[in-house]
């Protein structure tokens, strides 16, 4: 099988979605691709080039909209898969993206699962990584387990960061108290030998 000319396909569909008024309106601000190598691997960027060795890739296509006089984003999403068919956001085995509008900022993208909610962050590989972990489970109950699981290793991480930038700004006080407390000893020694 020939292999998917990922950059031509996705130039053309974001010059669709440029042209085209979305079902839900608003304007068109630009399309982020999103390339996922065969050992799903995710790479991110704002022009095409990024999708010269996909396996596969998502498009998310920006759009704003001022319904009464705040600004709110979302994104309408295409997948394309290995074969280079195009499904408007359906990843295939009942899985799906989706996007709700947020007011004046990033719109949260969301996984789910026959229309049900299962996950959603504002990183995109995040909720690929997910989906890549629960994709061939086959019950409900065991794809939330894993998403119960995977949503606590995040919070696990993110607090182990707080807690090395905690230490490190707790060092930094240490060391800033005993510069103080030398500084202050000289100047007690300074007192000592003026009298």
């Amino acid at each position: 099988m020939e292999k998917v000319n990922f950059v031509d396909l996705a130039t053309f569909c974001a010059n669709r979605a440029k042209e085209a008024r979305s079902a839900w309106g608003g304007k068109y601000e630009r399309t982020h691709y999103v390339c996922i190598l065969e050992d799903n691997t995710v790479k991110y960027s704002t022009t095409p080039h990024v999708l010269r060795d996909a396996y596969q890739c998502i498009l998310m296509h920006e759009r704003s909209e001022i319904p009464i006089s705040n600004l709110y984003y979302w994104y309408e999403f295409e997948y394309i898969n290995p074969e280079g068919c195009v499904l408007a956001s359906d990843l295939g085995d009942d899985f799906s993206l989706a996007s709700f509008k947020r007011k004046n900022l990033a719109s949260f993208i969301e996984l789910r699962c026959k229309g049900n909610f299962l996950y959603s962050n504002l990183n995109i590989q995040k909720v690929w990584e997910l989906y890549s972990k629960i994709k061939d489970i086959p019950t409900e109950t065991e794809r939330k387990l894993v998403v119960d699981l995977f949503e606590k290793d995040e919070k696990i991480f993110e607090l182990e960061e707080q807690i090395k930038d905690f230490s490190f700004a707790n060092q930094l006080l240490k060391q800033e108290r005993d510069q103080y407390k030398e500084l202050l000893d000289e100047i007690k020694d300074a007192l000592r030998r003026e009298e």
